[in-house]
């Protein structure tokens, strides 16, 4: 099919009792609107306004008819290419096929159902059903062996490393003597290979428990809902859940253990100048860790599953999911600090619904090296890329290999922690500029961990995740540098940045109901907490009741 012509448009028309005739060149089909083209006519050619109702009528008119010529002879010509062979009758009908079936609703084909999809419907209605107690039972039961074979590798290893720590320390004092050099530098290699092996080996029964309590707990939940669903089978059902529910010990109330006290504030605040919204407010002082772990409450050995973990499971295929921000250096890995102890969390229980954490970390790195190429190309956009082509060229390999940089974020997919379904891990520090820490108290709205931070928050308003937590201090725990003016002056800038997002944000979310978690680490005085308290309500306008006398 030929493309657009051109044809000329005439309009007479009568100025000081003077017929004249406009003629000016269109563009067949035209790619502007009638009103726009006899607006351009009427100040090119200086006409009369009177005209230009009629202009406008008439030359809609013109379009009309000269489009649905273009079209017609298309078709003939379109036509008499088939009658000649030049074009293929099956190319034809393919192209219409597919035309229809990916732009027709009615003629698409149905879209294929995964079985991800059915067991995340199945375990959403089995959860809101009388067999919620039962399930969450079986999956504290399931953890319970997961915890026992953590205990076993962690005790081998520690054997192992004693033992081989007293073989080197032995080959160290004999050097020379009863050791050469040569075979010091074997038994090295041996201590090496064999701590390889053990893990290895610790790893692969680890991960083939896990693939083999999900797939029993799926089949279980599956099965569970299929009695469910025949009332010929509802006493099938029943004796599911009752035999599951008898096999877990019973014990004594005082033998549930303490929870830990920790200091937290509620507030109700108001946003917006003419549409107000309401949202939640709380300042809690907790290890960020507190919020991923399943307390230590046992019922004659049994854990006991506490309102968070009841609340995290009926919301997992819900529109309103948790999430938290946690920061994090810049190497995507789980073997240092805070991320080896979220991976050992993370590690506690069997994920049913999700990849584990390091196949989830494979996924990233996959990405990361499509942003890393990305970001180089692109460089010449940014101001701070600019100044970074200044560097010396290790600097710049560095990276391009590594990709992450101060401000960037990643996030995973929980459903075996206590309190959250995704965690952002905020990278809060690159090392490469001492002025551009987060530790430094010089920093401004404008720095990239907080513009992440805004990234963020716009991210839960657009996908459902109704409650965030943010480290308030930009940091997950107390150091020296730490003093009380920097912790104010830090406190002050992230509520009015936050406070600020929310108010941007407000538009992705339809004015929809939020709960932000402020979170400071532990250590923090109590003194300090009333302060931070205090100043959050100076920051935000409470929702304050009305009293009546």
């Amino acid at each position: 099919m030929s493309g657009s012509k051109v044809v000329d448009f005439q309009y007479q028309f009568t100025s000081k009792n003077l017929t004249s005739t406009l003629t000016v060149p269109v563009t067949i089909p035209s790619p502007q609107s009638a009103s726009d083209l006899v607006g351009r006519l009427i100040n090119a050619h200086n006409l009369p306004c009177y005209v230009e109702e009629d202009l406008k009528t008439k030359l809609e008119e013109f379009v009309t008819d000269q489009t649905n010529k273009l079209y017609d002879e298309n078709a003939e010509k379109a036509l008499q290419r088939l009658k000649n062979g030049d074009i293929s009758i099956d190319d034809v009908v393919s192209k219409w096929n597919k035309a229809f079936t990916e732009e027709v609703k009615c003629y698409a084909k149905p879209e294929a159902v995964t079985e991800e999809q059915v067991f995340s419907e199945v375990y959403h209605s089995l959860i809101h059903s009388p067999a919620l107690d039962t399930l969450l039972n079986l999956e504290h039961t399931y953890a319970l062996t997961i915890e026992d074979l953590i205990q076993q590798r962690d005790k081998d290893l520690e054997h192992l490393d004693e033992r081989q720590r007293e073989e080197m320390e032995d080959a160290m004092k004999n050097a020379g003597t009863k050791y050469t050099d040569a075979q010091v530098n074997q038994l090295a290699q041996r201590h090496i290979d064999n701590s390889q092996l053990i893990s290895g080996k610790w790893s692969s029964e680890l991960s083939n428990l896990k693939d083999t309590q999900k797939r029993e707990f799926r089949e279980w939940v599956l099965k569970v809902h299929e009695d469910t669903q025949s009332p010929s089978k509802s006493t099938s059902y029943l004796n599911r859940v009752r035999a599951l529910s008898s096999s877990l010990p019973e014990a004594a109330e005082n033998e549930r253990g303490a929870s830990s006290i920790r200091m937290e504030e509620s507030f109700t605040i108001h946003l917006g100048a003419q549409m107000k919204t309401t949202h939640n407010l709380r300042l809690l002082c907790t290890d960020v860790l507190d919020l991923c772990r399943h307390k230590a409450h046992t019922v004659g050995g049994m854990l006991i599953p506490q309102p968070q973990r009841l609340q995290t499971a009926m919301s997992l295929y819900s529109n309103d999911l948790c999430a938290m921000i946690m920061m994090v250096d810049n190497r995507l890995n789980s073997y240092t600090g805070l991320k080896r102890e979220f991976a050992r969390v993370c590690e506690q229980s069997t994920d049913f619904h999700f990849p584990d954490l390091e196949q989830q970390f494979a996924i990233i790195e996959q990405e990361l090296a499509l942003a890393s190429e990305y970001r180089q190309q692109n460089k010449h956009t940014d101001d701070a890329d600019k100044a970074s082509l200044k560097s010396s060229s290790s600097t710049s390999s560095e990276e391009k290999n590594n990709g992450l940089r101060a401000g960037d974020f990643y996030l995973t997919k929980h459903s075996n922690l206590s309190e959250v379904h995704v965690v952002f891990h905020l990278v809060a520090d690159d090392g490469k500029k001492a002025s551009e820490s987060v530790k430094s108290s010089d920093i401004s709205s404008r720095h990239p961990v907080i513009l992440s931070i805004r990234n963020i928050i716009k991210l839960c308003f657009r996908y459902d995740i109704n409650t965030l937590t943010i480290p308030l201090l930009l940091s997950n725990e107390m150091t020296e540098e730490m003093t009380i003016p920097w912790c104010q002056k830090r406190v002050e800038l992230m509520f009015k940045c936050v406070k600020g997002f929310m108010m941007e944000m407000a538009a992705y979310g339809g004015y929809k109901s939020r709960n932000i978690q402020f979170l400071v680490p532990p250590g923090i005085s109590e003194d300090m907490f009333s302060g931070i308290s205090s100043m959050l309500q100076t920051i935000f306008r409470l929702s304050n009741p009305v009293v009546i006398k």
